[in-house]
Parts: structure tokens; C-alpha cells; sequence
């Protein structure tokens, strides 16, 4: 990797992650205080009663859980967990490297003695631990938090596997992001498909849910491998992660691998 590129990405982009950051961890500590221990339902009844099932289920609430990681699993990791990173992931995947082939800037960092593997490298070794970042942060005040809010009542494996499974989706969602970044070398079409993709993905996960005709749509979005109730549930958290994980990776090697063979407008 390439320390100086490194540090160039942590000046540019240090803001944009933080915000993301502490704005995902309020409104997860904002719904973390909504949990009534003495009536744990009653979310789920004020919200039945405002909104039709079809919407709740579409952005992914569960009004049904009851225990605290369900809840979190219901009314956080849902909808909360998954779009709102997912915006950052779009934003810094679409900088990091088509980006700086448009605006010229990658042409200064190959005129040092690097090279183009080394270049991609680093910027996914940057996009990486963003996303490892959000994952943690959320992880760790979430243990804490509840602790402290409510001690003994968080399922400490079930929260770990809720995650766990978020961290393979943000690795899989991440890594469409960074592939079309380094495979286009314009912003525009960057975009149209690193962003694209996610968000289409997105829609067709929350149209899935909205009835049994719908159902069949859920085939087309690797979001159904990521059911937090299911996880929160017990469910085998391994074999959805790696579902999730492998194609995530695959897509960074690819984008490394196609950035270091084509042609740049240098």
C-alpha cells in the first residue's frame, strides 16, 4: 500500500466517514432508549396502528419481537443498518479511484515510483476499514449501551451475529461500489452502477416483503440472505455471511485486478 495515498484519503475523507458514523450511531442509540422493557410491545402497537403491515414490513420493521436484540433486529438493522451505510459506501467507492482518474489526480500518484496494483490496493484497503469502522462502532457502544441501559437483557450472541451478518452485507454492497469505480473512468457511469445496483437491490428486498405476490422478488437481491430476525432467532449466521462475504471480496480483487490492466486516460 501506499502510505501517502493513505494518508491523502484519511485528510479528503475523515469528515465524511465520522459523520456517517455518529449520525448511525444516534439513531441507534435513539431506538436503543425506545425499548420499554415493562411493555416491549408497545412500539409495535403504536406502529400497527399508524402505518398499514405491508409498509412496516417493507422497511423492514418486526413488530412482533419482544427481547432486546430483536428489537434492535426489528426496528435498526431492518432498514437503519443497511441504507444508511450504504450511502457512504456509494459516496466513497465513486471518490476513491474513478474519481481521481477523472479529475487527473490518479495520474500524479502513478507518476511516483508505484504502481497501479499498489494504488487500487490501498484505496480498498481504505474502503475496508470504513466499513470495518462503522461495524465496530455500532458494535461495541451497542454493548455497552445496553449494559448500561439495561443490564442482562441484551443476547450478547445474537446481537454479535446480527453484525456479523451486517458485515458481510456491507463488504458485498462496498465491493459493487469499488468495482465499478475502478472499472469506469468517469464519476457518471461509476455511479450509475455502483450506485445503481445497491439501490435497485435495495428496492426489490422491500417490494419482496410487501405481500405474497411479491415473494418471488426476494430471489433477485442478495438482502434476503441477510434476515436479522432469523439471526436474532438463532438461526446459522456462517453460511449467509460468507454468501455475502465471498462475492464482496471477489468484487475488490476484481476491481484491483481490472484497474491494473486497463487502459487510463493518463
Amino acid at each position: 500500500m501506499i502510505k501517502a495515498l493513505l494518508r491523502r484519503n484519511l485528510k479528503a475523507h475523515y469528515r465524511l466517514v465520522l459523520g456517517f458514523t455518529l449520525v448511525l450511531l444516534m439513531y441507534f442509540m435513539v431506538i436503543l432508549n425506545m425499548y420499554d422493557p415493562v411493555n416491549p410491545g408497545i412500539m409495535g402497537e403504536l406502529a400497527a396502528f399508524k402505518l398499514p403491515p405491508s409498509l412496516l414490513a417493507a422497511f423492514g420493521f418486526d413488530l412482533e419481537a419482544t427481547e432486546l436484540a430483536g428489537f434492535l433486529g426489528g426496528y435498526f438493522y431492518g432498514m437503519l443498518m443497511i441504507a444508511f451505510p450504504m450511502v457512504l459506501y456509494i459516496m466513497l467507492g465513486n471518490k476513491l479511484v474513478a474519481r481521481l482518474v477523472e479529475r487527473g489526480t490518479m495520474a500524479a500518484v502513478l507518476a511516483a515510483p508505484v504502481t497501479r496494483a499498489q494504488a487500487a490496493l490501498t484505496q480498498a484497503a481504505f474502503l475496508l476499514a470504513c466499513v470495518f469502522l462503522q461495524v465496530a462502532a455500532i458494535t461495541l457502544a451497542g454493548l455497552a449501551a445496553s449494559q448500561w441501559l439495561f443490564p442482562g437483557l441484551m443476547d450478547i450472541p445474537a446481537f454479535l451475529r446480527l453484525n456479523l451478518g451486517a458485515l458481510a452485507l456491507h463488504l458485498l454492497m462496498s465491493g459493487i461500489s469499488f468495482f465499478f469505480s475502478c472499472l469506469f473512468s468517469d464519476t457518471g457511469r461509476s455511479l450509475a452502477l455502483g450506485a445503481g445496483l445497491p439501490v435497485f437491490f435495495l428496492l426489490t428486498q422491500m417490494l419482496s416483503k410487501t405481500g405474497a405476490r411479491a415473494d418471488v422478488l426476494k430471489y433477485l437481491t442478495p438482502y434476503t440472505l441477510f434476515d436479522p430476525m432469523a439471526l436474532v432467532k438463532g438461526a446459522d449466521a456462517l453460511l449467509p455471511a460468507l454468501g455475502l462475504l465471498l462475492p464482496g471480496l471477489a468484487l475488490y480483487a476484481l476491481g484491483i485486478l481490472v484497474f491494473n490492466r486497463k487502459d487510463l486516460p493518463l
